[in-house]
């Protein structure tokens, strides 16, 4: 069976290139050949390699034209899987272009499949949400455009993946998604099988002695970050060993947004005046240095407002075995059942209680601990692609 995968795929891209590159690297172990169409990456040089990566796109309104372009020429694959997030290809109205791709790649006659690593549900489309993800324009508009982008989405592929069942709910009921096109399979989870002393990967950021607090992921409005400061405001002067580290850098799509600027300066004045030198703002971790504040971590906080996508680094935070704490979202509480990791969402009062509760009882964090490794079983990138092969196997069958 061969593959095309379309996607990002550069180490400096984000959570969906990391997705595809473990879910690649698993479905070779399988006997898949895959092929990678990905993006030209201005921060990395990618070349064809024995891995099979083209960089044959650009990120703007050109890139369904260049990618049919590069699948013409490699008309061999059995069926296409394309990774899709809104702004994976570009900006606004790149993210209008994305049908268009699938229009064209319909034409050679494969299978298409479509991992969505973003479900937005229409009940969170507000004026907040616009705030929080900058974007502009009346309110109305912005429904429209994503039912309209989504129900496209559904109607040239012949499947949808999720990676939760809240996603898949999502779909059916406020996209009228038929079911039998959606696919639940889990967002995988990495095998660690070396990690740095804790001890040791303290003194090597020169946190020695201190109680950890980690956050990563880019930085932007829907992360609950200002909630997060402000929590961990409220418990310094309690816990004067405590040190709060956020670990994330400018999100690529904003980085030029003169308010997004604005908002991290903000960002890191309310840290030096709620948290004077108690907090790190370390810029984006490239994911050879991740390692090092994983392993320095004591605790994990996702503060979340909006459940939108499943959250890569919430997966890779299970696989390290930490205590995780996460707004009570429903894409969060279906891999965190456990209501004192839980805390109202925007709420820095039930976060403070929740963190300095996960702190003092071992109990909890054992209990999550043994829960963590059942999940990194279950969902492990081996029996991911055992399931993804299985999904290419079902859409072959049922083209021929």
């Amino acid at each position: 069976m061969k593959v095309c995968m379309i996607s990002t795929y550069s180490t400096s891209e984000g959570g969906v290139s990391s997705y595809t590159r473990n879910l690649v690297q698993a479905l070779k172990g399988h006997g898949v050949n895959v092929i990678i169409f990905s993006n030209r990456s201005k921060n990395e040089k990618l070349k064809q390699s024995c891995e099979g990566v083209y960089p044959v796109w650009d990120k703007g309104i050109l890139y369904p034209f260049q990618i049919f372009k590069a699948m013409v020429a490699n008309q061999d694959a059995n069926i296409l899987h394309v990774q899709h997030e809104f702004f994976l290809y570009g900006g606004v109205f790149s993210a209008f272009f994305f049908p268009v791709l699938l229009f064209l790649v319909r034409l050679l006659g494969k299978p298409v499949v479509i991992t969505m690593h973003g479900v937005i549900p229409l009940f969170e489309l507000n004026e907040r949400f616009k705030k929080e993800n900058w974007l502009s324009g009346p309110l109305f508009l912005l429904k429209f455009s994503l039912i309209l982008i989504t129900k496209m989405i559904m109607f040239f592929s012949d499947a949808l993946i999720v990676h939760g069942k809240f996603f898949a709910e999502v779909l059916y009921n406020d996209y009228k998604c038929p079911k039998k096109k959606i696919h639940i399979i889990p967002h995988g989870i990495e095998e660690i099988k070396t990690m740095i002393p804790q001890d040791e990967a303290k003194r090597r950021l020169g946190l020695e002695n201190k109680v950890v607090i980690l956050f990563f992921g880019y930085i932007t409005g829907y992360k609950g970050i200002e909630t997060l400061i402000e929590a961990f405001g409220q418990l310094t002067k309690k816990y004067q060993d405590w040190a709060l580290i956020i670990g994330g850098g400018e999100h690529p799509r904003l980085r030029l947004n003169p308010n997004y600027k604005e908002y991290l300066v903000r960002l890191k004045q309310m840290a030096h005046l709620l948290l004077p030198e108690k907090c790190i703002f370390t810029g984006f971790i490239p994911d050879e240095e991740l390692m090092l504040y994983l392993s320095a971590a004591d605790i994990i906080v996702f503060p979340y407002t909006i459940a939108m996508s499943n959250s890569g680094p919430l997966a890779l935070s299970i696989s390290y075995g930490k205590p995780i704490i996460t707004s009570n979202i429903p894409s969060m509480k279906e891999l965190i059942p456990f209501e004192e990791a839980l805390f109202k969402r925007r709420s820095a009062e039930d976060l403070a209680k929740k963190l300095e509760l996960m702190f003092n009882n071992s109990n909890l964090r054992h209990k999550m601990l043994l829960h963590f490794k059942k999940i990194c079983e279950v969902n492990s990138w081996n029996n991911v692609s055992m399931q993804t092969c299985m999904l290419y196997q079902s859409m072959i069958a049922y083209k021929r």
